[in-house]
């Protein structure tokens, strides 16, 4: 299942494991940098560790659609937790 937002593109695949898994994609070609993308992978962390019981069960892969604003990182954990709780509904 591929569930998309404006700055974020989630996938998501059930698993026989009773815990849930993240992979994340922040690629260069969409913010060059380094710094910048360990902060997104940090904020995009925190945003699977408080819905992880949620999504138990189910592999996540959260992907960088096209680059934001620094301010916005409010809006891109926003985001990453509402698309994290739409994967848990069926």
């Amino acid at each position: 299942m591929v569930l998309s937002g404006a700055l974020l593109r989630l996938y998501v695949k059930p698993t026989n494991a009773g815990y849930a898994r993240i992979g994340l994609v922040v690629a260069k070609r969409i913010e060059r940098s380094a710094v910048r993308r360990n902060r997104i992978r940090r904020i995009l962390r925190e945003a699977f560790r408080q819905h992880q019981q949620a999504v138990a069960g189910l592999d996540c892969v959260l992907q960088l659609r096209r680059p934001f604003a620094s301010s916005d990182s409010a809006r891109i954990f926003q985001e990453a937790s509402t698309l994290l709780l739409k994967a848990r509904q069926p």
